[in-house]
């Protein structure tokens, strides 16, 4: 085993292993203390790799927080102070129809604003089943957005506007031609925080638009699902994770809500998708 040595510099605690030989001064109940502190370090902020005869360096946390938050906080007296550099992110969030995938964004939103951060939200002008100026969720909440056949054009329509957001959220995902381009563009080089929900799969449960080819770039995915409306009409609670169109149109694209699509579940899903239309329900048809 490397040998250690704990150094203090300011009220900073900086755990080295030393590349060369020698040995770990110090009774047992020394070490432990050091053990910890290898183990909270390591996790907590990463390990900063310096050259050979120098050995490797732990750093605290403490000493790792201002370059987490991309501050100067420690620069020398008198140098030029910077504005803190904001981290690129992209956050995915998918399910089928009806599982609250807009709700979450709209959610996301309002915690970002309400931690300062200046928002941008915009949709696809294909989604225009509620309010064309509006992002609007199946139980009526709604919030302004930018509305744009691409997200190409959003940005030219936010002009100016554009460099001062640092979050965009983007709604109906999907239907984006340029969204992996745009996303990734956004968050690797303007270092912005993109939060975008949509569909994964289609009514055939086929990939739909670029949504999953984000995956492989994204900070974080979560997956929603809904409740499966024939298994509620059996009184019977089971997630839905796919989407049935009760219709026999085929086109991959076709905008609508429960006139269109069932939130189903596996069982359902097999038995119901080579019926070219679904009967609704009598409370569906009230």
């Amino acid at each position: 085993m490397a040998p250690m040595s704990l150094c203090m510099t300011g009220g900073t605690s900086t755990l080295r292993l030393c590349g060369s030989a020698g040995r770990l001064s110090g009774s047992a109940a020394h070490w432990l203390p050091l053990r910890r502190l290898a183990l909270s370090t390591w996790y907590g902020a990463g390990m900063k790799s310096v050259s050979a005869t120098q050995g490797r360096t732990i750093a605290s946390s403490a000493a790792a927080e201002p370059l987490a938050r991309g501050g100067n906080e420690g620069a020398p007296a008198g140098s030029e102070q910077q504005q803190p550099q904001q981290h690129g992110a992209i956050e995915i969030v998918v399910g089928p129809m009806f599982a609250g995938k807009t709700t979450e964004l709209l959610r996301r939103v309002a915690s970002y604003e309400a931690a300062g951060l200046r928002v941008a939200v915009v949709k696809s002008n294909k989604d225009d089943r509620y309010c064309a100026a509006n992002v609007v969720t199946h139980d009526g909440l709604r919030r302004p957005c930018f509305a744009s056949p691409s997200l190409a054009a959003f940005k030219e329509a936010a002009g100016a506007a554009y460099s001062g957001f640092q979050v965009i959220a983007v709604d109906e995902a999907q239907f984006f031609p340029d969204l992996q381009e745009f996303c990734t563009h956004a968050a690797d080089h303007e270092h912005k925080r993109v939060v975008l929900a949509g569909l994964d799969g289609d009514f055939q449960r086929q990939r739909f638009g670029q949504v999953l080819d984000l995956l492989p770039l994204a900070d974080s995915v979560t997956k929603l699902s809904a409740r499966c409306k024939f298994c509620a009409q059996e009184e019977r609670h089971v997630a839905a994770v796919f989407s049935l169109r009760i219709t026999a149109d085929s086109r991959q694209e076709v905008v609508g809500g429960a006139d269109v699509y069932a939130p189903v579940c596996r069982r359902h899903y097999v038995q119901l998708s080579q019926v070219r239309e679904v009967p609704l329900s009598s409370s569906d048809e009230a």
